[in-house]
């Protein structure tokens, strides 16, 4: 009995440590992993999720995409790339799927000044008349 109970226990352990699931954040105990600033804006940043389910976050458009361009994890080991959702904080959209407003006005952590939204709708109406509307790989172009 003892040995299907321990079986049990360490499955369990295994499939949670590799889940490819987005962990919200939490205040005053997550940092961002770049810039190492404690996350405090729950409307910005994302979070990189490898395949063996490390979770990376970061609280700046900025800071994630400085963190893809540095190579410390291989393309291929990712699992997923997620922004936050700007009206939903705490919840993740995948970047290839998500509209940026990028505006001076927005002022995010580290000068992205970029939101990530689940709509054109809702980017378009954040960006206001002088931000852009982009999608992922338009940001990561315009942060080289």
């Amino acid at each position: 009995m003892k040995s299907i109970f321990s079986i049990v226990i360490l499955s369990l352990f295994i499939f949670t440590s590799c889940s490819s699931q987005p962990q919200p954040f939490v205040a005053g105990q997550d940092d961002c992993h770049l810039c190492k600033m404690g996350l405090a804006d729950f409307k910005y940043g994302g979070e990189i999720i490898t395949k063996k389910g490390k979770v990376y976050k970061f609280d700046d458009m900025r800071c994630m995409i400085n963190f893809i361009k540095s190579n410390s994890v291989e393309e291929k080991n990712i699992s997923r790339t997620l922004t936050m959702n700007f009206n939903k904080p705490n919840e993740f959209i995948d970047v290839k799927n998500a509209w940026f407003a990028v505006s001076p006005e927005l002022r995010s952590p580290m000068g992205s000044n970029a939101a990530g939204l689940a709509t054109k709708e809702e980017a378009e109406k954040l960006k206001g008349s002088t931000g852009q509307l982009l999608r992922w790989t338009d940001l990561l172009e315009k942060n080289k």
